[in-house]
């Protein structure tokens, strides 16, 4: 959804570097009379940017812009004249970035949201169908945490209760901390992987699992090694650490939709769950059985369901397919805010919106909707083939042909997912920036990521370090809390302990995905952060310094162009 500029809400925002006169910004101040000393304007109006669309062309041309001198490394810029104006009445303060920015967005890809709804449409029609199938004596509340013959009953819902609960909690906290002790964690993280493997190492010996053993305590020591090498990258992760968490403070509606998408994605699991259990129920109607007789003359029953596995094969893809969206709508709301923060924090215009990640999330909703069915689709599809390897490759436990063909092919697939995964993740920031097209998006990001050498300083990230432990450490938390709730309920499915292996990886699992989303806003301010500063390096000199001169010495590809003498 595209920002409705009317010009009036822009007249509390003050310039994030109006009290730095190196800059060269003071003239943006209130009080400015005209050309200051030592500026001449133009003879001829400049030409419009490149994809900036234009509303009013002749009163932009009627703006004048300062001239770059050609020779050498220019002096400081001069006082600036007062503010360039868009059709809208808005400024941006001289940001190719932000008069790029996406103010007239467009449906994209409107083909892929449409077959996404219906697709969502068609699942909830079978939900609907499979959750009735249930045994009528599921959700009977009887009072007695111990009355549950039924997995599926309100005592056992209780116990998921509180592993959300407690990953949200633990989630807020630790990001608490990595916003008090960024450089710290970031050290801690590194170590904590090296423990965390030799550790692993070390038990799997103790079972007698001698090869992953081995495999884990050689890695463990490799990664420990590796510490001379990365040691250097801290300060500059430290810094991105520090800024994301900056902007996540300023903008703590990131942690308010990240939490209420968090809602969304643990509600729609549910219902497929419930869906996915009644189905078993619901499709034997479907099931037909017909008797052979084998060469020894006995009789023996073989019984098929095709439709039984067509509509799991619908279930699975579409739980892959609708969790990739929703996650990827939220990762592409919280770059639009942090790409909103990059481009206008400091223009004279302040920013575009009063409602900045909530204007973010209406195009992420409507204009580039489609564009992220569509990259979502396309995770989605390899998923499902590599689910159905699996299952294949479990049927045919005993055929060492199949084994070996179906390993070579899902480890292809895996590494393709991967690649696919990794240029979706960088594409949506283009898509919530300037609202493209999904495949524009794709192959601008890797023109993007090949030609500026945004992949070097995103190796060079330790960012994910940090998070990892963190979902790590969520998980092991929660998994401790559901062992203790099934201890101490002792519900009647469980007297067995047959479900107490499944229930404490269940809550693992669960509990490091939520914390994965809560904290999406960190790993998709970093990603957005780099995107940005590879389009625009130079808002990055006059509002960030610090890291911007740590960007320019390590990865000068990156701001190639770029004079940091013109900032300081």
């Amino acid at each position: 959804m595209s920002h409705y500029y009317d010009g009036n809400n822009y007249g509390n925002a003050q310039p994030a570097y109006a009290h730095n006169p190196p800059y060269g910004y003071g003239a943006q101040q209130s009080g400015y009379d005209g050309p200051q000393p030592g500026y001449a304007p133009p003879s001829q109006p400049p030409p419009p940017p490149q994809n900036y669309q234009q509303f009013g062309s002749d009163q932009y041309q009627q703006q004048p812009q300062q001239q770059q001198q050609a020779y050498g490394y220019p002096p400081p810029p001069p006082p600036a004249p007062p503010a360039e104006m868009d059709a809208t009445g808005y400024s941006s303060g001289g940001f190719k970035g932000a008069k790029q920015f996406n103010r007239t967005p467009k449906f994209r890809d409107l083909w892929a949201a449409l077959l996404f709804l219906a697709h969502f449409a068609l699942f909830v029609v079978m939900a609907a169908l499979f959750i009735r199938a249930l045994p009528s004596s599921a959700f009977k509340n009887s009072g007695n945490l111990k009355f549950t013959k039924d997995f599926y009953s309100w005592p056992t819902m209780i116990m998921w209760l509180c592993v959300l609960l407690v990953s949200i909690v633990f989630s807020v906290i630790y990001l608490g901390i990595l916003q008090m002790f960024a450089g710290q964690m970031l050290v801690i993280s590194f170590w904590f992987s090296v423990i965390a493997m030799i550790g692993t190492g070390i038990y799997y010996l103790a079972a007698k699992i001698w090869f992953a053993g081995g495999i884990m305590l050689i890695f463990g020591v490799l990664y420990a090694l590796m510490w001379f090498s990365w040691r250097h990258r801290i300060p500059f992760s430290k810094v991105v650490l520090e800024t994301v968490c900056h902007i996540t403070r300023k903008f703590p509606s990131t942690m308010v939709v990240s939490l209420a998408f968090l809602i969304v994605q643990t509600a729609y699991s549910a219902m497929w769950s419930l869906a996915l259990a009644g189905s078993f129920k619901y499709m034997e109607k479907y099931q037909s059985c017909s008797t052979h007789v084998d060469r020894n003359g006995r009789q023996y029953q073989s019984c098929s369901n095709v439709k039984e596995i067509l509509a799991w094969v619908y279930m699975v893809f579409s739980f892959y397919w609708t969790s990739s969206v929703i996650l990827n709508v939220l990762h592409t709301t919280i770059c639009g805010t942090f790409a909103t923060f990059y481009f206008f924090d400091g223009a004279p215009g302040g920013y575009p919106t009063n409602h900045v990640t909530l204007s973010s999330l209406k195009r992420s909703l409507t204009n580039s909707f489609g564009s992220i069915c569509f990259g979502s689709l396309i995770v989605a599809i390899i998923q499902t083939i590599r689910s159905l390897l699996r299952a294949l490759r479990n049927q045919e436990g005993d055929n060492i042909a199949v084994q070996l063909i179906g390993c070579c092919i899902d480890c292809i697939l895996g590494c393709i997912e991967g690649i696919v995964e990794f240029f979706n993740k960088y594409a949506y920031v283009e898509i919530a920036i300037y609202g493209k097209p999904f495949v524009h998006a794709a192959r601008d990001t890797w023109t993007l990521i090949k030609d500026r050498g945004v992949d070097a300083l995103i190796n060079d990230c330790l960012i994910g370090n940090v998070l990892q432990m963190g979902s790590f450490l969520c998980a092991a938390v929660v998994a401790l809390v559901a062992w203790l709730y099934i201890t101490i309920t002792k519900p009647e499915y469980n007297n067995t302990g047959s479900y107490t292996a499944p229930i404490i990886i269940a809550a693992f699992v669960i509990a490091m995905s939520m914390f994965m989303v809560l904290l999406k806003c960190i790993d998709s301010g970093a990603a957005t952060t780099f995107v940005c500063l590879a389009e625009d390096p130079e808002v990055m000199a006059r509002n960030n310094p610090r890291l911007f001169a740590l960007v320019r010495e390590s990865y000068p590809r990156v701001v190639q162009g770029v004079h940091a003498n013109d900032y300081y």
